[in-house]
């Protein structure tokens, strides 16, 4: 086996990552107005480097910077919310009857797995590490697809879902992810009854959404 060196994040890299580590806890609240000047001084940090990890955040989507308006943290609307529900729904549906016939046990352990992975990051109270897990639980199915178009489809949506959860986050913390919904998805993607997980995608979807739509500005 041959190791490779393993090389220290840029500065770059370890701004950008408190940065979403601010976004994703709600410390760094939807909309919140952001400048450089402001941001250096809170985080202790270089312009330069944080310039850098500004520009990966608004490729990812989760800054968004506009002309007259300056620097600001995504924000999402009630209607953004609910169409995020519905596409996510209808997206994940669409993903299970596609893929229904393609798990294999191999493919069973790596969803197990990424259960694991994201019950250890909420117990350790990492939440960025505890969103980039609830969101590769919920790639699988995607990816176990095989549907490119599909796939597409859904990472577009990622940074929005990634919004949706810093809000929740704010509101309950990390640790207060519906983690019996996700136990029963598992559970139900290792079954053999295909109606109850479809049934269950529409449930789970619901219950977030009910959770942080009273909390979100009314659109105008």
């Amino acid at each position: 086996m041959t190791l490779t060196e393993i090389r220290p994040l840029p500065i770059s890299g370890q701004v950008r990552n408190m940065l979403r580590d601010k976004i994703m806890a709600g410390d760094l609240a939807p909309c919140e107005k952001l400048t450089e000047t402001n941001l250096a001084g809170r985080l202790n940090i270089s312009r330069g480097p944080l310039r850098e990890a500004i520009l990966q955040l608004t490729e990812e989507g989760l800054l968004v910077k506009e002309a007259y308006r300056g620097l600001r943290v995504r924000s999402v609307s009630r209607r953004e919310l609910s169409e995020l529900y519905s596409m996510r729904t209808t997206l994940e549906r669409f993903a299970i009857e596609e893929s229904w016939d393609k798990r294999t046990d191999a493919a069973l352990d790596i969803l197990r797995r990424r259960l694991i992975r994201l019950e250890q990051a909420r117990t350790a109270k990492d939440v960025s590490a505890a969103v980039d897990g609830e969101i590769a639980l919920h790639s699988w199915i995607y990816e176990l697809s095989g549907h490119s178009l599909l796939k597409s489809h859904w990472q577009k949506l990622v940074p929005l879902v990634q919004i949706y959860m810093s809000i929740h986050n704010r509101q309950h913390g990390v640790t207060g992810v519906f983690m019996d919904a996700n136990h029963k998805y598992v559970d139900l993607m290792q079954g053999d009854d295909r109606a109850a997980i479809l049934n269950h995608i529409g449930e789970h979807m619901q219950k977030g959404l009910d959770s942080v739509y009273a909390s979100v500005e009314a659109d105008r």
